[in-house]
Formats: structure tokens, C-alpha cells, sequence
């Protein structure tokens, strides 16, 4: 009995580390590139891009085109019938 839960723990170590060595260490260089991507100085570079875009787009005369203007005026009257007709 002794040999066997020998043999088990000798199993899951070697099956930990092997796990560790082979998908463990892909995984965590996959996370580490994600995370490092967003930093805080990217996030405030990213919300400071928007800002500027909405601040040009707010000089423009016009910020949709006739025909996306079309398309949204009739998403929203479906929208609006919709949440009319709710029972």
C-alpha cells in the first residue's frame, strides 16, 4: 500500500510540473503580454484619443451621413414600437 501512494505522489508532482513547464508557462507569457498591454498610461492615452475624436467630430457640421442618419432614425422608431407593444 506504502508503494502505491508512493507512486501517486510521485505521478501528480511529475504531472504538476510537467503541466507547469509545457501549457503553464504559454499561458502565463499570454497573460503577461495581455496585461502589460494595459497599463495606465495606455488606458489614459486611450481615453484621451476619444476625447479628441468627440471634440472634432462636435466642429463638424454634420457628424453622420444622410444615410446612417436614416438607418439609426428607423432602428429607434423599432426600438420605440417595440418597447411600445410590451404586454
Amino acid at each position: 500500500m506504502r508503494i502505491y501512494v508512493y507512486k501517486i505522489l510521485i505521478l501528480c508532482v511529475s504531472l504538476f510540473f510537467l503541466y507547469h513547464l509545457t501549457i503553464g508557462n504559454t499561458i502565463y507569457t499570454f497573460q503577461n503580454k495581455f496585461y502589460s498591454s494595459i497599463d495606465k498610461k495606455t488606458v489614459g492615452d486611450v481615453k484621451n484619443k476619444i476625447r479628441n475624436e468627440l471634440k472634432n467630430s462636435l466642429k463638424k457640421d454634420r457628424i453622420l451621413d444622410k444615410d446612417d442618419a436614416l438607418l439609426l432614425n428607423k432602428l429607434f422608431k423599432k426600438i420605440n414600437s417595440e418597447i411600445q407593444n410590451v404586454d
